[in-house]
């Protein structure tokens, strides 16, 4: 009895670690563009993926709803339900870890940048997404969002204010 015990509790264990070890497999164009048609569908993308890896497929599921051209009203109704499955797919207590790396991804995007509605509408869906941290989750994304799109929030873009900058020149035709 004893045994059969053991190699139950081991088998479970073994179980648990093998689906823990899967492999996340990034979505296919195919697969962003259906998401972004139907954001239900963004479910299954985020299946097994860290909080990077699902912010990264929020992030270009919104580019290409940005590159829709809809309406305000589809629009707020299209975001609404991504935020809503994409707190759905991340666990509880990564919902403003996760809107944090999402307002950053985001922010380093320009279609994304330059679609100020379709940012108000992720920010505000967000705060009603995430439940009890709505306003933290809210908070966090606009942070991380205003950090990225000024480029303070990345470090390739910041230049040190003292250090003398080389002078630019303009390319003349031929020079590569």
């Amino acid at each position: 009895m004893k045994a059969r015990h053991i190699v139950i509790a081991t088998l479970v264990c073994l179980s648990t670690t093998l689906s823990a070890l899967a492999a996340y497999t990034p979505p296919t164009e195919a697969q962003i563009d259906a998401a972004a048609g139907n954001p239900t569908q963004l479910t299954a993308l985020l299946n097994g993926a860290s909080l990077e890896e699902a912010a990264h497929v929020v992030k270009t599921v919104m580019a290409r709803i940005a590159g829709l051209g809809l309406s305000d009203s589809v629009l707020n109704s299209r975001v609404n339900l991504v935020a809503s499955t994409a707190m759905a797919a991340i666990p509880g207590p990564g919902h403003v870890a996760f809107c944090a790396m999402l307002g950053n991804e985001m922010g380093n995007s320009l279609p994304i940048r330059s679609n100020p509605a379709l940012v108000s509408a992720m920010q505000g869906a967000l705060t009603t997404s995430t439940g009890t941290a709505g306003a933290a989750a809210a908070k966090a994304f606009g942070d991380a969002f205003a950090n990225a799109a000024s480029g303070s929030g990345n470090a390739q873009n910041t230049k040190d204010a003292n250090k003398a900058q080389p002078p630019s020149a303009l390319l003349y035709q031929g020079q590569n």
